[in-house]
């Protein structure tokens, strides 16, 4: 039987995927198991792709649907892959958990597919379906005294999906807080030079340090713990 041949449009697609997650994986990840990463997230890819040519429901859809999907798949491979690095479980056994996530991926995909569920509720039911499998793998792991109490709960406790969001959300607070300043501070001397133009017109100079004073402390408040 011969090997399905993937378009080269879904292989590009899976590159260009590679490439934007090779530049933020976490530095606290080293490069042999960056590799490993984005070894399984291409054979996970690539697989998902080859199968969706393959089954009905997929192919019926559009390029851009399909690329949804794939793109999903490569998000939680990234992941959960990172989390399996900073768990504590033993390397020969990141397989055996990544290969159940990408089944019930498969399977939750095509569930959805089938029913014409909205991507919100694909994402929806991935992350819980995904979550709930990771967390079952690792119990079987313990119940089979691979790992032990300590390992299992430390595996649990990964979630490198809401670490990054976090980070994100810091970032954008943090650019918010200095677009505020700025525009604070711009704000606070237009208005002092305003005002000093139409004093010293005046010869009151000693109005203006007052005022210019008083501005700058009403346009930038103090810091507050």
């Amino acid at each position: 039987m011969e090997e399905a041949v993937l378009d080269k449009k879904y292989t590009d697609f899976i590159e260009d995927l590679i490439k934007q997650v090779s530049s933020v994986v976490p530095d606290d990840i080293n490069e042999l198991q960056k590799n490993y990463l984005i070894t399984n997230m291409r054979k996970s890819t690539i697989l998902l792709a080859t199968s969706m040519q393959e089954t009905d429901e997929f192919a019926q859809l559009d390029f851009d649907s399909q690329s949804f999907y794939i793109q999903v798949m490569a998000e939680w491979s990234f992941h959960k892959e990172i989390d399996l690095f900073r768990s504590g479980i033993p390397a020969k056994y990141w397989k055996v958990v990544m290969q159940k996530i990408w089944y019930v991926i498969w399977e939750v995909m095509y569930a959805c597919v089938k029913n014409e569920a909205p991507q919100t509720v694909v994402l929806s039911l991935i992350e819980r379906f995904v979550n709930r499998t990771y967390n079952d793998a690792i119990d079987e792991l313990k119940e089979e005294k691979v790992i032990d109490e300590a390992t299992e709960i430390l595996a649990k406790e990964q979630s490198n999906i809401e670490k990054m969001a976090q980070e994100i959300r810091l970032e954008s607070k943090i650019i918010n807080n200095i677009k505020t300043i700025i525009l604070r501070t711009i704000g606070a001397i237009l208005i002092a030079a305003a005002v000093s133009i139409m004093i010293i017109k005046f010869k009151m100079i000693g109005l203006v340090i007052i005022l210019t004073i008083l501005l700058v402390y009403q346009f930038i408040p103090a810091k507050r713990n």
